[in-house]
């Protein structure tokens, strides 16, 4: 499969946890939001911290990261932290095609 056509569900962490769906990558990958985007394809989850991003949004996507992680994968998956690959990889899709189940999303962070 093109790397284009693969799916990528995800959320974006700003001052609470909102769904990415249907946003494209210039949207979440920005200096005052977390992201969380998994390409379960090739087992990747893409963690992106902002620069200007608070404590407590930066524990959630850790957090969020590392239990989709282990419940997904097995905690088999690769997190993928470093910014540049995560721009260079992440601009080649068209947008984030699914959400993360919000029931999932409230077991992992209350």
């Amino acid at each position: 499969m093109a790397l284009g056509l693969r799916m990528l569900r995800g959320v974006l962490i700003r001052e609470g946890v909102k769904s990415a769906k249907n946003l494209v990558p210039d949207e979440i990958l920005v200096n005052d939001a977390c992201a969380v985007v998994i390409d379960e394809e090739s087992r990747i989850i893409y963690l992106w911290v902002g620069d200007d991003t608070s404590v407590t949004d930066r524990f959630k996507a850790a957090r969020i990261a590392q239990m989709l992680n282990w419940k997904m994968f097995g905690g088999a998956a690769r997190i993928v932290q470093d910014k540049d690959e995560i721009k260079r990889t992440l601009t080649k899709f068209a947008r984030i095609d699914e959400e993360i189940p919000y029931g999932e999303l409230k077991l992992i962070i209350g």
